[in-house]
């Protein structure tokens, strides 16, 4: 292995052991308790080591918040359907409330916006191409993703903002019965008017 390599491996060890050591504090005290001194103690680590990685504890809350919600979507994407997996991502928000919270100071509400919406709109596009495929034309497949990532995204963050009280199972069930088949709906909508006329776009059944 290459010395650029052996340096990525222990990099990666170091914010894995930074990231345990912070998940592990946060159970017992809030964020801003936490300190570089404890948390380098904790796994070993030199405050030098801290501060090649992180300017401070609350970037790496964030790293630590960013890369785990990725992993947490990800994993939904592919593997369960999107109710299942949104109501997953929202026990995570929930169960690491302090970091959570910790990463709304850090980011500030725009800055998780985007993030959020960054990892949901592929979820968003998948949930599309399940439910019969998007649009035909590439602006209204935009249209349509942005859309519904943006409708999911706002509940998520009311629900973050009212103190994540809710279980998230009532929040996704409610936000099943207003989708349901409101995707699907809008894609034939929007082929529709995308259509020349006198044509039908594909899918559209002929009136007995």
């Amino acid at each position: 292995m290459t010395d650029e390599g052996i340096n990525a491996q222990r990099g990666a060890r170091a914010r894995a052991a930074l990231a345990a050591a912070l998940k592990a504090r946060l159970r017992t005290e809030p964020l801003d308790k936490v300190t570089v001194t404890e948390l380098t103690r904790d796994c070993g680590l030199t405050r030098q080591a801290f501060y090649y990685h992180f300017p401070d504890v609350r970037q790496l809350a964030v790293w630590v918040f960013e890369t785990e919600v990725a992993q947490q979507v990800r994993a939904f994407a592919s593997e369960v359907g999107w109710a299942d997996g949104l109501v997953r991502l929202m026990l995570y928000l929930r169960e690491n409330r302090s970091s959570t919270l910790g990463v709304l100071n850090g980011l500030g509400q725009p800055g998780l916006e985007r993030f959020l919406f960054r990892q949901m709109r592929p979820v968003t596009e998948a949930v599309m191409d399940r439910d019969g495929g998007g649009p035909a034309r590439q602006q209204d497949r935009v249209l349509v993703a942005d859309f519904y990532t943006s409708a999911v995204l706002a509940v998520v963050l009311r629900w973050v903002a009212d103190g994540m009280v809710e279980h998230p199972y009532r929040v996704v069930g409610d936000l099943e019965i207003m989708l349901h088949g409101a995707v699907r709906e809008s894609v034939r909508r929007l082929d529709a008017r995308a259509a020349p006329q006198g044509t039908k776009p594909q899918g559209t059944k002929k009136p007995r």
